[in-house]
């Protein structure tokens, strides 16, 4: 079972500085009483659930589709283990497989209570290698949940099942 620590937003903005993660962390201020927590997973765990990079593709999931500003109507999320099986889509989001990824082993995501659906802001290309290697190395996730994304302009209205209808 997840051993869930509650941290602060301090101890996740330090740590997603030392990642140098280049998300927008910002829409974690869009979220309707945020908290923050700090557990470890089984990758394997992680994938397997309700869970997204930030990327999205088209409909048949043969081309990418990086503009967030696209509405969910036009490009859609892909699991870690769709990804996987599409390796023409890699250099559009520059995975190399033959890259080492695992250097770290922290993850950032943004978590819906309402819609249980988790996204991975930080630690998509270790999550894919992981899924690609069937690796099921211990993660530390790092995670901002709330019931109400409903604020947010980037990310998470194109993933949260409550805004987007996904």
């Amino acid at each position: 079972m997840n051993s869930k620590v509650s941290i602060n937003e301090n101890e996740f903005i330090s740590l997603a500085a030392e990642e140098q993660c280049s998300a927008c962390l910002a829409e974690r201020a869009d979220a309707v009483e945020p908290t923050y927590v700090k557990y470890p997973i089984p990758a394997n765990d992680f994938i397997a659930g309700n869970t997204f990079p930030t990327w999205r593709t088209n409909e048949g999931q043969t081309e990418y589709i990086g503009a967030y500003e696209m509405p969910p109507t036009e490009a859609f999320p892909i699991s870690f283990r769709e990804l996987a099986l599409r390796p023409y889509l890699f250099s559009e989001i520059n995975f190399d497989p033959k890259k080492d990824y695992l250097k770290s082993r922290n993850i950032i995501a943004f978590y819906c209570t309402s819609c249980v659906i988790i996204l991975f802001k930080d630690g998509n290309h270790r999550l894919l290698q992981c899924t690609l290697q069937c690796l099921s190395i211990s993660l530390i996730i790092f995670e901002v949940a709330s019931n109400d994304w409903s604020r947010c302009k980037v990310d998470m209205k194109n993933f949260c099942k409550c805004i987007s209808n996904n």
